[in-house]
């Protein structure tokens, strides 16, 4: 079985189901449903925080013990007003660093910031497969990754089943 690394960009994934898919994803169910196709080297996922916001830390505290490695940082609140929490760049470089680990890596983004790390991966011989939404997604990732996974089509077995009250 092929070894893939999962690198998810939290911000991305959290838009994504806010303004596109209405549902939330099941992170656990989602690792899960990769581990069905490869053996699974690691799950990273980048998360940009707000410093003492207690329902992200629960939400911290639920990756990590679930086995998934989070890297954040604070979001920066800047002089406009506006708010900038962007982790591209640690994506990138971890999926560089880390790519003797794996020969599958699983992009869970559609940002097109991401085209030449993919090309970059694939020079070194790693298959590259991007997981998003159409809406989200830029035609450069989508064309440069050797497969893409509509969110939607897989939704069904790793959506989050809101608890009984």
């Amino acid at each position: 079985m092929r070894r893939a690394g999962i690198f998810i960009d939290g911000t991305n994934l959290y838009f994504i189901q806010r303004n596109y898919l209405n549902v939330k994803i099941d992170l656990v169910k989602f690792v899960e449903y990769f581990k069905r196709f490869y053996s699974i080297y690691n799950v990273f996922f980048y998360l940009a925080y707000r410093e003492e916001d207690e329902k992200q830390e629960k939400f911290y505290r639920m990756l990590a013990f679930s086995g998934i490695t989070v890297v954040r940082k604070p979001i920066k609140h800047l002089p406009d007003g506006s708010f900038k929490g962007n982790l591209d760049v640690e994506m990138a470089i971890d999926m560089l660093l880390t790519k003797d680990n794996y020969d599958v890596a699983i992009l869970c983004s559609g940002d097109s910031d991401f085209e030449k790390l993919i090309n970059v991966l694939r020079s070194f011989g790693k298959e590259v497969v991007c997981v998003s939404t159409r809406d989200s997604s830029s035609i450069e990732v989508v064309n440069a990754a050797d497969r893409y996974i509509e969110l939607r089509d897989i939704i069904e077995e790793i959506k989050l089943e809101e608890a009984v009250k």
